[in-house]
């Protein structure tokens, strides 16, 4: 065994970066807050604690000897490594890079004051009461709320008035509980997420994404091309990241960087220090790149010395099942079809025939998600395919 290294985390999406640190030989303490995660067998020590209770596991990681700790493509624990990260002395993620990137209303300061980037405009409270109509109105609608922490969708919505946000306030309120509101003027545009990495202070572009969401008030990824190639856009990103590290200091991380293109500006959504999930970053970045984006993680973590390929030019086509109304979910149009595509690579459900269904309000809702991979000319016409002919099959129904 070379070392003891402590997971947060263990679900399906984190099975991969685990099974690297396997291959490895690392010591594996897995920690979970549920308790009986996915990924539980995979680890050589397994604790079902909250990841808030950071006195708990600091005692832990000291007493089993932790040299390094690791989340895989998830946030959520980020800030708890950080401060586990300071108190043991150990490499890897820091407070202030943390602090920065998790903090959805820290991080906007910082492109208005540090980067000098005014859209999109925004303002914030404490809770719905005192969010006056004249402060709103100031953006000019509509807008767009969010929970200042949190990753993903989670509690996003658009509104044009205040009744709206009213009743969507009470349908998201969950997760917004002891967090602040972000309100910010909405922006029309295409969004594109970046998957990459920053290394001895310099970017490193692994593919860019480009999405198509659900129409307001939710506005949910509905499908993702991978490895999008447009060299005006990368060109703009990398003019984004040179300034970004300058102002940030944030190194040796991955990097997963939402943002909008208006009017052929870049407006910076959200930037994340973990991979994309969906195995975005673990599986298809891997073929992508032709290495093991886990074994790039790891070593960034430990600051060993990585040599980057370049990106290929293959394709991926990432699009998710969801339904526009509840109901009961049947099975998938077109299924056969489906499976004979040439570009073709996999199928996965979250939910069971017969199962409700919700209306899709947030990623939860999703019914599943099918993926092609292929080269361009070929893709495109799968794609062009299966927008039109493969879809959930939901009907009303009383059980």
């Amino acid at each position: 065994m070379t070392a003891n290294v402590a997971v947060f985390g263990l679900g399906k999406y984190q099975k991969s970066g685990i099974l690297e640190l396997r291959k490895k030989n690392f010591y594996i303490i897995g920690f979970d807050e549920s308790k009986n995660p996915f990924s539980k067998k995979d680890v050589n020590k397994f604790f079902n604690v909250s990841f808030l209770d950071y006195k708990r596991i600091e005692k832990i990681c000291k007493k089993n000897n932790v040299r390094y700790l690791f989340a895989f493509s998830t946030d959520a624990p980020l800030n708890l490594i950080a401060f586990l990260n300071k108190k043991l002395n150990l490499s890897g993620y820091k407070e202030d890079c943390i602090k920065l990137v998790n903090d959805k209303i820290k991080l906007r300061n910082f492109f208005l004051k540090k980067m000098n980037l005014s859209k999109p405009s925004f303002f914030y409270s404490k809770n719905l009461k005192d969010l006056s109509p004249k402060k709103i109105y100031r953006l000019n609608c509509p807008f767009v709320c969010k929970p200042n922490r949190g990753s993903g969708s989670r509690g996003v919505f658009m509104f044009e008035n205040k009744n709206q946000l009213s009743r969507l306030f009470k349908i998201n309120q969950s997760f917004y509980k002891n967090k602040m509101i972000l309100i910010e003027k909405f922006i029309n545009g295409t969004e594109y997420a970046v998957e990459g990495w920053i290394y001895k202070k310099k970017f490193i572009y692994g593919c860019l994404s480009k999405k198509n969401r659900t129409k307001p008030p939710y506005l949910l990824d509905t499908s993702l091309i991978i490895n999008f190639e447009n060299q005006k856009i990368k060109k703009k990103i990398e003019n984004f990241f040179k300034i970004f590290i300058k102002k940030s200091k944030i190194n040796n991380v991955p990097i997963h960087f939402e943002f909008l293109l208006s009017n052929q500006n870049i407006i910076p959504i959200d930037i994340a220090v973990r991979g994309a999930g969906f195995d975005v970053y673990s599986s298809i970045l891997s073929k992508i790149m032709e290495q093991s984006t886990n074994d790039i993680q790891i070593k960034l973590i430990m600051n060993k010395d990585i040599h980057f390929n370049k990106p290929n030019k293959k394709v991926f086509f990432l699009s998710f099942f969801y339904s526009k109304k509840n109901g009961y979910f049947k099975g998938i149009s077109n299924y056969s079809k489906l499976l004979s595509l040439k570009s073709f690579l996999e199928i996965k459900f979250y939910k069971k025939i017969n199962s409700k269904i919700l209306s899709l309000k947030n990623g939860s809702d999703r019914i599943g998600h099918f993926l092609l991979e292929g080269h361009k000319k070929i893709i495109n016409k799968d794609i062009i395919f299966s927008e039109k002919f493969i879809k959930a099959e939901v009907v009303n129904e009383r059980i």
